[in-house]
């Protein structure tokens, strides 16, 4: 079962490179009641909250890349059991708006079924993407 979960993460980032987007990627292979929550205060971060269904989650990657400009997104562990893997990232970039940089470790939990995702939670250090977003 863990393979499963895994092959399902490896098959999400081949389609991206495929795809030519991780939005693109999530989307397809999402299930219909798909859940992506981000962590933050949905008042300053904008893409924070939960996110449901295929089209909002293709929102939720319009609002993240029209905000930030990630230029460092590096896996560097995961953790897999049954059908979850924990995706470990160190992570970077800078805001849009006022070109102020932000760097966090970022923890996302995918959750599949059936090879497909069902939910997503990505915890991150908040306070950091706040400053950066109040310039």
């Amino acid at each position: 079962m863990a393979e499963h979960a895994m092959q399902s993460l490896q098959s999400l980032y081949e389609s991206r490179s495929r795809l030519g987007s991780l939005k693109t990627a999530v989307v397809a292979l999402s299930t219909s009641d798909v859940e992506w929550w981000a962590a933050g205060p949905p008042e300053v971060l904008p893409w924070a909250g939960s996110w449901r269904g295929p089209e909002a989650v293709g929102r939720w990657f319009d609002i993240l890349n029209g905000t930030l400009e990630y230029d460092a997104w590096e896996p560097y562990e995961y953790v897999v059991q049954g059908e979850t893997v924990v995706e470990f990232v160190r992570a970077g970039g800078r805001v849009r708006a006022n070109g102020r940089r932000y760097e966090s470790d970022i923890v996302r939990v995918w959750t599949f079924r059936d090879g497909r995702i069902t939910r997503v939670r990505s915890f991150y250090d908040t306070a950091k993407y706040v400053e950066a977003m109040r310039g």
